[in-house]
């Protein structure tokens, strides 16, 4: 029965699919093109102003379109791989690597230098999020950097100061307790919480520890310092009450349904801070007018920022590749660029957009003065993508370390046993990918390699080429302790 309900959906997103790409196509005599997104009124200004651009640049004229129904990451992979993918696609975080490996995504890369929108193009923190494998298949149309926002409002209703941009996880602890302690009359249940989460990776990264390592063959969270991490993060939740737990949280937000309930709870002064990235403008600036700053998350000897890029990708298989390729050229554009300024849709692509009066202080907005810089700053200086491997998908990793973690916090597992099971877990899936896949296989041994040579160079101090790095932490990390050997100069 199951497999019958499911043949049924699939079936019946691929006849909605086909019906609204042909019935766009016989509208008229100028091409259309069709953009997996959300329908609201950001996206549909975006649209209007391709349009504009086109006719400006004097174009060949085109009309985009929208496609919401068909967002689901299960429904773009049915159509594309059956031969009815829409144009264009957004693929965010767990995308970026699960579509190219598909093959119904277009390699951009020779087109993107032709057309000016290669990786040169966004911030340099975001080349892993472009390039695959060494070739392009995206390019981002907003940018994401996760930063703690924070209500001074809250804090001076409690009379707690406000923290500072960058604090260690000491300095997180004692505010966090502070804040709780006051916000909370003793006897009382507790409604108010020092923020809604913390970010495990960035504390990982601090201690100078990510997922994988520097050639993402081996996940390495067992390590000691994960524990250290997991122990502290744990106490935070456990005992300190620093942020709700996963059901206090979901009963908070009983009353308040919908994606924006975290926002509810933060301007209505339940939680002072929250972590999230800078499109949070989008829903904090309908609910009024708040007095609000933003810091870097909590960490230890090495500053980083948690980074990443919403991506568009081009259907392998569409009838308007080049039509479809003006619109990536749109996206590194100055019409582009200064919507998203306007909008507050996260920071714009081509990073020198962040650097403009109006990013930084939008008129009429004074309270929001500070922050724009903030997550500016971040992206040019701390941000870092997500540490990946080619040989799991990221869903997936992201999925059995988060399982566990829960699991830490209900009491099941130790932090110690949490870490261990984090990585063996992943190490597993390491290991079936690698043994199914000839292509992975090959690419494997070749890293594995670099691996031998990387750890010999480690163990016997000498720096090591930049080019045997591939993850994205492991060469920050390397640049900042002088670990990489200088490219010869021509």
């Amino acid at each position: 029965m199951k497999l019958f309900f499911a043949a049924c959906v699939i079936g019946l997103g691929l006849l909605s699919a086909a019906l609204f790409l042909t019935q766009s196509d016989r509208e008229g005599d100028v091409p259309v093109i069709t953009w997996i997104t959300q329908n609201d009124e950001n996206k549909r200004a975006i649209v209007d102003t391709f349009h504009q651009w086109i006719k400006d640049q004097k174009l060949p004229p085109v009309e985009l379109r929208i496609d919401n129904t068909n967002q689901d990451p299960t429904k773009k992979l049915v159509q594309g791989v059956s031969g009815v993918g829409a144009d264009l696609l957004d693929l965010y975080l767990y995308e970026t690597d699960l579509f190219p490996a598909t093959g119904m995504i277009a390699d951009l890369t020779e087109d993107a230098k032709r057309m000016g929108f290669g990786p040169e193009a966004t911030y340099p923190a975001l080349y892993d999020d472009v390039i695959t494998l060494g070739r392009q298949y995206t390019f981002p149309r907003n940018t994401g950097v996760t930063l703690f926002w924070v209500n001074r409002g809250t804090f001076a209703k409690y009379n707690v100061p406000t923290p500072p941009w960058r604090w260690n996880s000491d300095e997180f602890e004692a505010l966090g307790r502070r804040f709780v302690a006051a916000a909370n009359p003793p006897g009382t249940r507790q409604r108010v919480y020092f923020a809604n989460g913390v970010s495990r990776d960035v504390l990982r990264r601090g201690l100078g520890l990510t997922t994988f390592n520097e050639t993402g063959t081996f996940c390495t969270l067992d390590d000691p310092r994960n524990v250290t991490v997991l122990t502290r993060v744990r106490k935070w939740v456990v005992e300190d009450r620093l942020f709700p737990t996963k059901e206090e949280d979901a009963a908070m937000a009983a009353d308040i349904t919908g994606y924006g309930s975290m926002f509810s709870h933060f301007t209505s002064g339940r939680f002072a801070m929250i972590y999230t990235g800078h499109w949070a403008f989008i829903m904090i600036r309908p609910r009024g007018v708040f007095q609000l700053a933003a810091v870097e998350p909590p960490q230890d000897d090495f500053p980083n920022t948690e980074m990443g890029a919403g991506g568009v990708g081009v259907y392998e298989g569409t009838k308007h590749r080049e039509h479809a390729l003006r619109f990536m050229q749109f996206l590194a554009s100055e019409p582009f660029n200064r919507l998203i300024v306007r909008q507050a849709d996260s920071l714009p692509p081509v990073p020198k957009y962040a650097e403009t009066e109006e990013f930084l202080h939008p008129q009429g907005r004074e309270n929001e003065w500070g922050v724009h810089g903030a997550f500016a700053q971040s992206g040019r200086e701390t941000g870092i993508l997500y540490s990946r491997s080619p040989f799991v998908l990221f869903s997936q990793t992201f999925r059995i370390e988060m399982e566990t973690y829960e699991a830490m916090i209900a009491g099941r597992l130790t932090p110690a046993e949490a870490a261990k099971q984090m990585a063996d877990r992943i190490n597993t899936e390491i290991r079936l990918t690698v043994a199914r896949n000839d292509r992975l296989r090959a690419l494997y041994e070749e890293r594995l390699e670099l691996q031998r040579q990387i750890d010999a160079r480690r163990a016997a101090g000498r720096p090591v080429p930049a080019a045997w790095v591939t993850d994205s932490f492991h060469r920050a990390y390397y640049q900042k302790h002088g670990w990489l050997e200088e490219e010869a100069k021509p």
